[in-house]
């Protein structure tokens, strides 16, 4: 059997193995070291590559997570949003809405959807058809209070604008 120490050996050897994992979805530049180390104490870097935001999103996302604990002082949050929006920065704008469906889901991402999350964070999430549906279906249940028409626009508006790419 192993004694305290072979244990403690075998936890930091774990420990340091899972955070270089963790770690290995970033690109370099400045502020690379600051996300790995503050961002990634309390979650992985998923979350960080999949959401696509402009700066002003992921300073309001940054500044989110000092809120909750995380340790950053100003110039540091400048410099984490400046990587952030330089590595995982949002696509351009689409070109304003063309049909009545487009136009009624930008008004349903931009109210119903708004009321509990960022705008940015729906529109930098990239899901299938199927993903989509079960979000909306999961919004609805929480009071998102859509008609099974209006949830089919929206999932087929979200699906076409931000699908996931395999």
């Amino acid at each position: 059997m192993l004694g305290k120490t072979g244990i403690w050996f075998v936890v930091t050897a774990m420990t340091a193995i899972l955070s270089f994992a963790a770690v290995q979805g970033l690109p370099e530049g400045e502020g690379k070291k600051l996300v790995e180390e503050r961002c990634t104490l309390c979650h992985g870097v998923d979350p960080i590559t999949s959401a696509k935001l402009d700066r002003d999103g992921w300073k309001n996302m940054v500044q989110r997570m000092v809120g909750y604990g995380s340790q950053m002082n100003d110039k540091e949050v400048d410099v984490v949003v400046d990587y952030l929006s330089k590595n995982f920065a949002a696509a351009p704008s689409p070109a304003a809405p063309n049909s009545a469906d487009e136009k009624t889901a930008l008004r349903y991402i931009n109210g119903v959807c708004s009321s509990c999350h960022d705008a940015d964070l729906i529109k930098g999430t990239a899901a299938t058809k199927e993903e989509w549906l079960d979000i909306t279906n999961r919004m609805n249940g929480k009071g998102a209070g859509l008609s099974e028409q209006d949830v089919t626009l929206l999932v087929n508006y979200l699906a076409q604008k931000y699908p996931k790419k395999e």
